[in-house]
């Protein structure tokens, strides 16, 4: 193992992204009111809970993986009905870590979150939701917009903080 190897698995640890990540996320999640639906006919309201997030490491030094249990409950509004749903879902968030070339920190980069980084298990009730599952493509709605929420929460200027990690100059992370 390099000695570049050896600091990236020191400082970029699976541990420390389950912690980062959580405490951005929170144990709780709420996002819309949304526009859904073919021509954006319904809009919807969600709010959930998270679950006890995973790390491990990736097959390259630096490399992590976080998995971010959800439980959402979410409200799809068209006209005067209310179809619930609900959506049970794993969220893999996967970092790169890197030395950068001064030598004097690490810099995490997140992956491109896409829908295959979205294991997805929905129920819907009644006639509303066999309408909101066939006409809306519900699961690929669902994923598109928590693929934008995790993605802009992953961009503010917090996250951006969380993913610059100062060495000192024996290479350890410094507090």
């Amino acid at each position: 193992m390099s000695e570049q190897d050896a600091v990236l698995s020191a400082v970029a640890t699976p541990e420390r992204a389950v912690r980062d990540i959580g405490d951005l996320i929170g144990d709780r999640l709420a996002f819309g009111p949304v526009t859904a639906g073919p021509g954006g006919m319904a809009t919807a309201h969600a709010t959930g809970i998270v679950g006890r997030l995973r790390g491990r490491r990736g097959r390259r030094p630096g490399s992590t993986e976080v998995h971010v249990p959800v439980q959402l409950d979410i409200a799809v509004h068209m006209g005067a009905r209310s179809v619930p749903v609900e959506a049970k879902m794993t969220v893999r968030i996967g970092l790169e870590a890197c030395v950068a070339p001064e030598g004097d920190h690490v810099l995490v980069e997140v992956d491109e979150l896409g829908p295959g980084d979205i294991a997805l298990e929905t129920h819907t009730r009644g006639v509303g939701g066999v309408f909101v599952r066939r006409l809306g493509n519900l699961d690929a709605e669902i994923r598109h917009h928590v693929i934008a929420y995790v993605t802009e929460l992953l961009e503010t200027p917090e996250a951006r903080e969380l993913r610059w990690i100062p060495l000192d100059e024996e290479g350890e992370e410094t507090a």
